[in-house]
């Protein structure tokens, strides 16, 4: 494990690309799905307590605890009500994460490298986003959009607010956005305030300023929040992002 991240981060609003050495992480989960490919020798990780393993890439589910310990990858992240043809890696484990080898990638896949252009990967038809196939109601993209929405603007609706969007009872709209979308809808906009808080900051806000704009409390509620999702701090986000930039 390095002493800290660095590596090249491309990301639309719906996937996130980061390749470089691994650093710092903790045990950690994330409404995200996550496909890490090792670029350079092989990958070693640990999920949902399995014990160290090694392998070529690992699909890790959402919600899935696991920790990165060495190499040298490419990790790629889905937005938790995105779906997309990597979906089909994590079919058939009853754990929510597969060991990967070569092989079992698809081509694209098994060629990356460091001098990989990312941004064509991320604009590839292979991570083309639709909505998970759990989605069977017409008004649930609407809801979603309009939560995105609202954030943006500087409104939190409450679960009141968005139940009566569907002319639903609010406890019966909790039930509605998990069995269309897999996550509470509060885990949800919690998601969506850190990708607003990462936007502000590699746009040079300050970090309280960053967590504030995003509908956070405070910063020490955005760190706890980003660390918790993604085991790493939001300033070793930043770092690889400022090192990236540099290159």
């Amino acid at each position: 494990m390095e002493k800290d991240w660095r590596g090249d981060i491309v990301f639309s609003d719906s996937v996130a690309i980061f390749r470089g050495p691994v650093g710092p992480n903790k045990a950690h989960s994330h409404w995200a799905s996550q496909l890490t490919v090792a670029l350079d020798g092989a990958l070693e990780f640990e999920a949902a307590d399995s014990g160290r393993r090694g392998s070529k890439a690992v699909y890790l589910s959402s919600k899935v605890t696991h920790q990165l310990f060495s190499g040298f990858v490419c990790s790629i992240y889905f937005d938790p009500l995105s779906a997309s043809r990597l979906e089909s890696l994590g079919h058939g484990s009853t754990a929510g994460w597969v060991a990967l080898s070569e092989h079992q990638l698809p081509a694209e896949l098994g060629t990356l490298s460091a001098a990989t252009d990312l941004r064509a990967l991320l604009d590839s038809e292979l991570l083309r986003v639709t909505a998970p196939a759990s989605v069977s109601d017409d008004r649930f993209p609407d809801v979603a959009r309009e939560v995105a929405a609202q954030l943006r603007d500087g409104n939190d609706l409450d679960r009141d607010a968005l139940a009566r969007l569907v002319n639903l009872s609010p406890s019966r709209f909790s039930h509605w956005f998990v069995e269309q979308s897999g996550i509470p809808s509060r885990s949800y906009k919690k998601w969506l305030k850190l990708r607003m808080a990462m936007d502000a900051l590699l746009d040079g806000e300050k970090p309280t300023d960053a967590a504030m704009l995003a509908g956070f409390s405070d910063l020490a509620h955005m760190s706890r929040a980003f660390s918790e999702s993604f085991g790493l701090t939001y300033r070793d986000a930043l770092h690889a992002w400022q090192h990236a930039r540099q290159r």
